[in-house]
């Protein structure tokens, strides 16, 4: 078996949370929701769509009122197209069911109206994950 058959681990999966290295969101974490080993024609690369989170939720204090911690406990995320050298996966993984939300045709494609409502789904998902770890306590975050 020679060295070009012979295939590395598969490590960066769907659901793998990962930091971005370069660009505006550098040092912001974000889940990958689909990987594209081989590329597209249009990007023939390596490369992963990701959903992050660009402004994270604040501390919240036991003596902060619901409407406070409602707030707080905002989340504001992003969707990008990006290449694996400008990753770094982390040991950490999300079972959050982001695929059937965002599509490779709304990351890629140019229509700023559904672009903004996968924002907002995914939005919606991020906040009510975050919001159940902190009711219950557990940090599964």
């Amino acid at each position: 078996m020679s060295s070009s058959e012979k295939k590395s681990p598969k490590f960066l999966k769907a659901g793998k949370i990962v930091l971005l290295l370069n660009g505006r969101m550098a040092g912001k974490k974000a889940i990958i929701v689909k990987t594209l080993d081989e590329g597209t024609p249009d990007r023939p690369y390596g490369h992963c769509i990701v959903a992050g989170i660009q402004k994270y939720p604040l501390k919240i204090v036991k003596s902060m009122s619901e409407k406070k911690i409602a707030k707080r406990s905002r989340i504001k995320p992003f969707i990008k197209c990006v290449n694996y050298n400008h990753l770094m996966p982390t040991r950490y993984s999300l079972d959050l069911e982001l695929k059937s939300v965002v599509t490779t045709d709304i990351v890629a494609g140019s229509n700023p109206t559904a672009r903004s409502n996968c924002r907002k789904d995914v939005k919606k998902l991020l906040e009510d994950k975050y919001n159940t770890c902190v009711k219950t306590g557990k940090n599964k975050w």
